[in-house]
């Protein structure tokens, strides 16, 4: 079957992974109280401030959490169908996250989620910097103005305007306090092609296509 038509659509579409494209089940309260980290603070971050003996134990703390949580993950309703439905518009995709490889590796082997470029905090610097998106578009020839970032959180947000990227804020149910730093919202895989289609109808013009 023949590709369809891209015009007025971006040329990549970038996700976040837990979330945004599988469930996660993540305790950050509970991380949080076996590692000392403040709630609310940026776990990664907090680590990197820590003395490598007290790294050491923060890390596999929160390995262990997250391999957990990879073994009992789920594909979010209508994602893989999504993915496809951007293959078949030959918009480009792939995956940021801030999970580690290893547990990355299980939850996509779990859903059936294939996507050729992933990257986890191993390969760039974690969201909210914008390091693995630029290097996405850089790698792709694409300007950063001609991509979209989903994800469910205010990292994945900040992330995108930092990139100079376009934020769309994946939220299933209620918005979120930080639903104003997205360009655009949407909260069912199955009306994605739908809401994109007409927030880029708003940006082409501009010469975002």
């Amino acid at each position: 079957m023949s590709k369809r038509n891209t015009r007025a659509m971006p040329k990549a579409v970038i996700f976040d992974l837990d979330g945004t494209l599988v469930s996660s089940s993540l305790d950050f309260r509970a991380i949080c109280e076996q590692t000392g980290c403040v709630p609310g603070q940026d776990i990664l971050r907090y680590m990197e401030t820590l003395s490598a003996a007290d790294k050491v134990k923060v890390a596999k703390v929160i390995h262990d959490h997250e391999m957990a949580d990879a073994h009992s993950c789920e594909t979010l309703s209508g994602a893989v169908e999504m993915l496809a439905m951007l293959d078949d518009l030959n918009i480009r995709t792939a995956i940021v996250t801030r999970n580690s490889a290893p547990a990355t590796q299980i939850k996509l082997a779990r859903t059936g989620i294939k996507l050729k470029h992933v990257l986890t905090r191993e390969d760039a610097a974690p969201k909210p910097a914008p390091d693995a998106l630029l290097g996405l578009a850089r790698q792709w020839g694409i300007p950063n103005e001609s991509c979209v970032y989903v994800g469910d959180y205010i990292y994945d947000l900040e992330a995108a305007h930092r990139a100079n990227m376009h934020a769309c804020l994946y939220a299933e149910g209620g918005l979120p306090s930080f639903s104003d730093k997205a360009h655009f919202v949407y909260g069912c895989h199955s009306q994605f092609e739908q809401t994109l289609g007409e927030y880029w109808l708003t940006v082409a013009p501009s010469g975002a296509q």
